[in-house]
């Protein structure tokens, strides 16, 4: 017996340390990936679907995307590390490696002026790879008497998305009854806030752990060395952290523009280090927007309007018709919010250690990056159907659910809307109860 949980236990570990490699093995395949969140999606081969059961085909697609490759929305990224540099530059305090990194991160500047959060080139193209791919792999849901809303939130990259998407649509195919909007009215469950449960993010105990987190896995002077030829002047003058921590952003920002065919940053970092920065990355998102139990762990449920309104529109529409298609774009924070709330894959992982993130395979890149989505697909027989089915793809690739079923990657709808309903009435009876608890 004793032999057999000795075998479990080294089992365990086995596995344990293929996920963290993976990781390792994601980023030596494709440094860009160590950019998380702002990952560009690349949209290759189309993936392979798997049959749906005998007589079933698709008749209602709800899609919630991401914009796709842009600037960053904050400038200073740009201008801070530029005007740093420079400065040290006039002082004579830059190494031959240090000038070159400031003639790069000037040619960013000049590209991104005046392009705070606006969509690149290059995500306009991926935007429009993305429509075309999903018509070719239903082209059944895409009929002369279908009809598609195209929505967005109000923020200029998901607007420019979103009108990039309904063009190639409209190229595709003629005529189509359509629809586009972009108002604030769309925030209540594309984008929605949630004061309590933002203020429970960072609480003291969370902070003084990321911290720690952060302290354990920083090593900034290197790459300090690299670029400056005077030790003093950086004890003295730079934030060695912040800047370490823009000029790895911008890095991961390069593939974005057309400047990426030119040059690289990501070779003023050592593997190690890259690694070490995507880490602290990871880790901060899964606090904010995953299961991390040290401040609750449920930040995921700022999406449950979102979740509620993917179900009440499941719902309604199962007498229809025609093909009906919504098309969403929202923040990537939302789809990653989404992802954990519905536990799509390993996304639910709820645990207090950020160290074992990478073993549990919970990686930003893999989960919301640019031009990410989830898109719920309903399938039936024929307008009377009792049994409709839905499978979930993330990010294009068709994902697990928590739910048991008969006919993977498919669910019965009814089976996922009563798992979903309950884990919101759940918590939202813990919410109240707390309330009333804390009144008194």
């Amino acid at each position: 017996m004793k032999r057999l949980f000795i075998f479990i236990i080294s089992i365990t570990a086995v596995f344990t340390s293929l996920k963290a490699q993976s990781v390792e093995k994601d980023l030596q395949t494709d440094v860009n990936r160590a950019a998380g969140m702002f990952y560009a999606l690349p949209i290759g081969k189309m993936p392979k679907d798997t049959p749906a059961p005998a007589g079933k085909k698709p008749f209602y697609i709800n899609h919630y995307g991401c914009p796709g490759s842009y600037y960053l929305d904050k400038k200073d990224y740009y201008t801070e590390t530029y005007a740093i540099l420079t400065k040290a530059d006039s002082l004579g305090k830059l190494t031959k490696l240090g000038k070159s990194v400031l003639r790069r991160v000037q040619l960013l500047c000049q590209d991104a002026q005046e392009r705070d959060g606006e969509l690149t080139s290059i995500g306009a193209q991926q935007s429009r790879d993305m429509v075309k791919q999903l018509i070719e792999r239903f082209p059944a849901m895409f009929t002369s008497d279908g009809y598609y809303s195209v929505r967005s939130i109000v923020e200029n990259r998901c607007i420019m998305t979103m009108q990039e998407g309904l063009l190639q649509l409209s190229s595709m195919r003629q005529p189509i009854v359509a629809r586009s909007k972009a108002s604030l009215q769309e925030h209540r469950f594309m984008d929605p806030t949630d004061v309590l449960l933002t203020s429970q993010r960072t609480d003291s105990a969370t902070k003084v752990h990321y911290n720690r987190f952060v302290s354990l896995n920083s090593s900034d002077n290197r790459l300090m060395q690299t670029l400056f030829n005077d030790p003093y002047y950086v004890v003295s003058n730079i934030d060695v952290p912040k800047l370490a921590r823009q000029l790895f952003i911008l890095a991961g920002n390069v593939q974005h523009a057309d400047v990426g065919k030119k040059f690289t940053l990501w070779d003023i970092f050592t593997p190690e280090e890259i690694h070490q920065h995507w880490r602290k990355q990871n880790a901060w998102h899964y606090i904010n927007y995953g299961g991390y139990t040290l401040n609750g762990g449920y930040q995921a449920y700022l999406q449950r309007a979102t979740l509620r309104n993917m179900i009440h529109m499941g719902d309604s529409v199962l007498k229809r018709d025609t093909p009906l298609m919504h098309l969403r774009y929202t923040r990537e924070s939302v789809i990653l919010s989404m992802a954990c709330l519905m536990e799509l894959d390993n996304c639910g992982l709820h645990t207090d250690n950020l160290d074992s993130l990478e073993a549990y395979g919970w990686a930003n890149y893999r989960i919301a990056p640019l031009g990410g989505s989830i898109i719920m697909i309903h399938y039936r027989a024929n307008h009377d159907d009792p049994d409709v089915l839905v499978k979930v793809l993330l990010n294009g690739h068709e994902a697990r659910l928590p739910i048991k079923t008969d006919c993977a990657p498919y669910y019965h709808w009814k089976d996922v809307k009563r798992y979903y309903l309950r884990k919101l009435y759940r918590y939202e009876n813990r919410r109240f109860s707390f309330k009333k608890g804390r009144n008194l």
